[in-house]
């Protein structure tokens, strides 16, 4: 029976949330879908993680979706829901937790925002990364979704009219028997921050409706007395294959740093990314075969969504053919969807490692599934995944395109691969 439901914007994000508790032996079962039914809580996990993929929706639709999902959960005997947020607050973070609010008809939600193993810290309501206020990080400059705010409360009112109140570390938590409903943000810089504010809430019996990243809900599997002993282990396979939707800065630092070290590459051009039906062509045909050839051949590949020298603008391509930024944004992961399915079909020995939540979601959609399931963290952020199809089972490890260091595709390749090259090797330890 599940006890905790946890509603999540994106499909990294789900992931990242629900190897929290896989990390502890829960039993966690991820899919996606906007409804929770009877049976489906009554599965035998006791953590379900729903990806409602609201990120890109409106404000009013991702409002409608989670309150729906909330009411939904409520009825069936979810005992306590986590609405899961992105650690850089992107999306529609105020109407979402105004939903939770309103479906639970309650007065408080608690939302810790923080996630110090990431660094993401919240001080004074403002959310900073790596030191730096969110505004000014690479988030600020995402083409998508450029993060123009850092200050907490109003981010959260753009898109709700409920009451926002800062609660710093060393306050305590207000009593909620007012009429008024509101959203706490809690400051938290460090892990022991957070460990105390759960302390509080377990003491204060406020363990009911909770909001943060994946860094809160990590804490939580011991106040909910959530146990288990499911365990899962990484298969060593043949080659990495890196399909890369992210367009974040740090994402392509990792990019470039792997093909320095030996990794091969491939950038997809402005038709590759942006036309789908390209792949049905005789050019688009062409390109996969030589492509599953490289990845049997080559131990490491990856296959990205930048521009470069001497292609035509991606931009300036999709304005020619009158594509707004939600079409751009699923061409390309439509596009990457399509060529991971291909090489699968074609039994390449391959993990994949996917960048970008939307680029998961595009794979998942292209073979028609909805559930995946969590096995560990690989690092920080690095989540390791399996999904069967149709008697096959693929090895998936999602990031999201803003975490990890330079080094994280090489790191993973360290891990993942059966006999990884000499070139692979750490270049001062020879390890």
């Amino acid at each position: 029976m599940v006890k905790l439901l946890i509603i999540a914007d994106d499909f990294t994000g789900a992931l990242d949330t629900a190897v929290q508790f896989v990390n502890k032996g829960i039993e966690t079962l991820v899919f996606t879908g906007k409804s929770v039914t009877e049976a489906t809580v009554s599965v035998s996990a006791e953590v379900l993680v729903v990806d409602a993929e609201t990120r890109r929706m409106t404000s009013k639709e991702a409002y409608t979706t989670v309150l729906t999902l909330v009411r939904q959960a409520l009825e069936a005997g979810v005992k306590t829901i986590y609405k899961k947020t992105d650690s850089a607050l992107r999306g529609n973070v105020g109407s979402e937790l105004a939903a939770v609010l309103d479906g639970a008809e309650v007065n408080q939600l608690f939302f810790i925002p923080a996630f110090p193993a990431l660094y993401r810290t919240t001080q004074s309501g403002i959310q900073y990364i790596d030191g730096v206020k969110l505004e000014e990080s690479s988030f600020g400059e995402d083409p998508f979704d450029p993060m123009r705010c850092s200050f907490i409360p109003e981010i959260l009112r753009r898109q709700t009219d409920k009451k926002v109140r800062l609660i710093s570390t060393e306050k305590e938590i207000p009593d909620g028997r007012k009429e008024e409903k509101e959203i706490l943000v809690f400051d938290a810089v460090t892990d022991e921050d957070i460990r105390k504010r759960v302390r509080e809430l377990q003491e204060k019996h406020c363990l009911t409706f909770l909001a943060g990243c994946a860094g809160f809900a990590s804490f939580l599997p011991e106040v909910l007395g959530l146990t288990g002993s499911h365990h899962d282990k990484l298969d060593k396979t043949d080659c990495l294959f890196v399909s890369c939707g992210s367009l974040n800065s740090i994402t392509k630092e990792q990019i470039l740093y792997a093909q320095k070290k030996g990794f091969y590459r491939s950038t997809l051009s402005p038709v590759q990314k942006l036309c789908p039906e390209y792949y049905k062509t005789t050019e688009g045909k062409e390109f996969l075969d030589r492509l599953a050839d490289t990845c049997k051949k080559e131990q490491c590949v990856e296959v990205d969504s930048f521009d470069i020298d001497g292609q035509e603008n991606t931009m300036d391509y999709a304005k020619r053919r009158g594509m707004d930024k939600n079409q751009i944004r699923f061409s390309v992961c439509a596009s990457h969807g399509k060529i991971v399915h291909y090489l699968w079909k074609h039994k390449v020995n391959m993990t994949v490692l996917m960048t970008g939540g939307d680029t998961l979601m595009g794979f998942m959609e292209e073979i028609g599934i909805n559930q995946i399931s969590p096995v560990g963290e690989l690092e920080k952020g690095v989540v390791l995944s399996k999904l069967d199809w149709n008697g096959k089972q693929l090895q998936v490890i999602s990031k999201s395109g803003g975490f990890g260091e330079e080094a994280t595709l090489v790191e993973i390749a360290k891990q993942v691969l059966k006999k990884p090259k000499k070139w692979l090797k750490d270049e001062k330890t020879g390890e």
